[in-house]
């Protein structure tokens, strides 16, 4: 909230109703739990929070590098890895909701919202099946 409440600010207004700024918070709200996954995937494979803090950055870089607008200028055989990130997912959601002006039920967007509804749900039970067998819970 305090993200979309900033740009506001900042004069970024686009000509998008009110639904588009729920569902690209849906989208980020998704990508969260994901990532909450990873940090699961990552406490359960460190031994201390040094090694949690190295471990966490082969979530974090692949995220960064290839799943946003970055990943746009890289090679095709980089475009092709993207894929198989859930930020490239969320990025062109938001792109295409915000920037594109597609509608909130546009095939590209449920594509997406699918794609990283499910890359969510694996990623957070791989996360928590880790976690709950190493900590024994």
């Amino acid at each position: 909230m305090l993200v979309f409440a900033a740009v506001y600010l900042l004069g970024f207004r686009p000509a998008v109703s009110f639904s588009a700024y729920l569902l690209a918070f849906l989208f980020i709200l998704v990508f969260s739990l994901s990532n909450v996954g990873f940090g699961l995937i990552t406490a359960t494979v460190s031994k201390t929070s040094g090694a949690a803090t190295g471990i966490s950055f082969l979530f974090v870089l692949p995220q960064l590098f290839l799943g946003t607008f970055v990943g746009a200028s890289l090679s095709s055989t980089a475009q092709t890895v993207s894929r198989f990130v859930p930020s490239h997912y969320v990025t062109d959601a938001l792109t295409s909701l915000f920037l594109r002006g597609a509608s909130a039920t546009s095939p590209t967007i449920i594509l997406d919202l699918a794609v990283v509804t499910l890359s969510c749900i694996a990623i957070l039970a791989v996360g928590v099946i880790l976690h709950a067998k190493y900590f024994k819970i």
